[in-house]
């Protein structure tokens, strides 16, 4: 279970990146320039990262569902940033968009096979009725 270390400390990063998108939009920047510096911010450690693990090439099919992925993510922050711009609690706004698990767990199931033990069904539905209830 190697890969659980990175998996926490991604959630952490994004949790702190979250914050910063609502600390943005607190200080009066519009949703529209939070993103275009999440981007200016990204690019550096996106490029050092690819460079680090040798410019791997890649297959096209590869490539075009990472940029339909970049797309749906950009697209998901105009979003998240909207709503703070509206007034959403941090908390809840994030809570929600990061309940996309569900449609990932739903996805990677039909898509590459990957199993939904009983206990993981569970868990989807422990953590999407937190979050009904952290909404209301």
């Amino acid at each position: 279970m190697a890969w659980f270390g990175w998996a926490l400390a991604a959630m952490g990063l994004m949790g702190v990146a979250n914050v910063g998108m609502k600390a943005a939009s607190l200080r009066g920047v519009s949703p529209a320039a939070t993103l275009l510096w999440v981007v200016v911010g990204e690019l550096p450690l996106a490029v050092a990262y690819w460079l680090w693990r040798g410019r791997p090439a890649s297959p096209i099919g590869g490539i075009t569902w990472a940029l339909v992925a970049g797309v749906f993510a950009a697209a998901a922050l105009i979003l998240l940033n909207e709503s703070f711009f509206l007034g959403a609690k941090a908390a809840v706004a994030v809570g929600i968009m990061n309940a996309n698990f569900v449609l990932v767990a739903l996805l990677a199931f039909l898509l590459f096979r990957e199993q939904l033990q009983p206990s993981k069904l569970v868990g989807l539905a422990a953590t999407l009725s937190g979050l009904w209830l952290m909404a209301r």
